[in-house]
């Protein structure tokens, strides 16, 4: 049965010329879908035109079909309800102050009847594990709560359709693969329709049941997740390189065999493909690490809270680092990455500990002296 389906839609913003073309789309009750494309391809455009109070400014042929009735014939209230909208980014879509208050706000916008309201927020609240920050203020929030918060606000509504337009853009891998799973909770359990729009293919492409590839405005193609790499490989598209490994790797060998979409499919072909064959296993030498006398960066015994007796996000944090090398900063979901990195720039000043940049104290770096030739900092929200 289609639930959602896309006419001949071609839309142009003002005085511009066309950035969607005569794009056909045919999504089934249930169905996980996957967007992709180049960035500026037309994805975010075709998405708002999934729900009128999104849709941008400009001039639109064709139409959007819910449920076989056009979207523009269909109250905002009615949309409300059935298509869940999730934004690239969580501050864009946060508009309380506290997470309870979030979870509630589209359910009192509707007019809930207070007691299922109650119901559904406290079921919502422990299907995505917010229990546990359930009466934390929205600003003190990681990204990666924010952005499963802005998932729970949404699925408390009970939308039929979710519509998720590259809803891991800001997330770190830990935060990116929590949110993913929840995510394909939702579709299993529940039997939501999904559509979700993402530049990171090795995390989502696995998860379709069909992709849509739009490529300048026009949709190259839609098919199974398998079709869709044999026609990304056959036309030589760059999009090609962006899909999971095991595909990229299965395709130049020319098999015969189902292609792998995942590391364990991949597993599997491989040792079926190397059964008779023993591999050479060449070790990689050691990489003696970098001594500096002078490091680029000491940290010595940080603590840094938000509030007065809020939780210590830092505690007793040491950490030197040699000139010219990379590191990588990891950890889970709101364990303090962005809060060091916002203490080492002078952003959130620690009520305990020591700061050096090259040799020199933090607080001795004057106002217009830091980062110009100190430190460059980019943040995780683009704005």
């Amino acid at each position: 049965m289609v639930q959602l389906e896309i006419q001949n839609l071609t839309f142009s913003y003002p005085n511009t010329a066309p950035c969607l073309n005569g794009i056909n789309l045919k999504i089934e009750k249930g169905e996980f879908v996957v967007l992709c494309g180049k960035s500026g391809s037309g994805k975010t455009t075709l998405l708002r035109h999934l729900k009128s109070v999104l849709t941008p400014h400009g001039k639109v042929q064709g139409c959007v079909l819910l449920d076989g009735t056009p979207l523009s014939q269909i109250p905002n209230r009615e949309q409300a309800a059935k298509i869940g909208f999730v934004l690239q980014s969580p501050d864009d879509q946060i508009v309380t102050d506290k997470v309870w208050h979030e979870l509630s706000f589209g359910l009192e916008s509707l007019g809930c009847d207070p007691g299922q309201m109650r119901l559904r927020v406290a079921e919502m609240a422990n299907f995505f594990g917010i229990q546990t920050w359930f009466h934390q203020d929205t600003t003190h929030l990681s990204g990666g709560q924010k952005q499963m918060l802005c998932l729970a606000s949404v699925m408390v509504l009970q939308p039929e359709i979710l519509v998720l337009d590259e809803p891991t853009a800001q997330l770190d891998p830990i935060a990116a693969a929590e949110f993913l799973s929840t995510v394909q909770r939702i579709h299993r359990e529940l039997g939501t329709t999904i559509l979700l729009t993402g530049h990171k293919l090795e995390e989502v492409y696995a998860l379709a049941d069909r992709v849509a590839v739009l490529d300048g405005g026009s949709l190259l193609c839609y098919d199974t997740p398998q079709a869709v790499a044999a026609q990304l490989y056959g036309q030589s598209h760059p999009l090609f390189s962006a899909l999971p490994t095991p595909t990229r790797v299965f395709y130049p060998l020319q098999n015969s065999t189902v292609p792998p979409l995942t590391v364990n499919e991949g597993r599997a072909w491989l040792h079926t493909l190397f059964e008779a064959k023993a591999p050479r296993i060449t070790k990689l030498p050691d990489r003696c690490a970098p001594t500096d006398k002078n490091p680029a960066l000491k940290i010595q015994n940080l603590w840094f809270r938000y509030e007065a007796g809020s939780a210590d996000v830092l505690r007793e944090l040491s950490l030197s680092l040699p000139k010219g090398c990379i590191y990588a900063l990891v950890g889970g979901n709101g364990t303090g990455k962005s809060t060091l990195l916002k203490a080492i720039c002078g952003i959130g000043k620690p009520y305990r500990g020591k700061i050096e940049i090259f040799g020199k104290p933090l607080g001795k770096w004057k106002p217009g002296e830091l980062f110009h030739g100190g430190i460059a900092l980019l943040p995780q929200e683009p704005k």
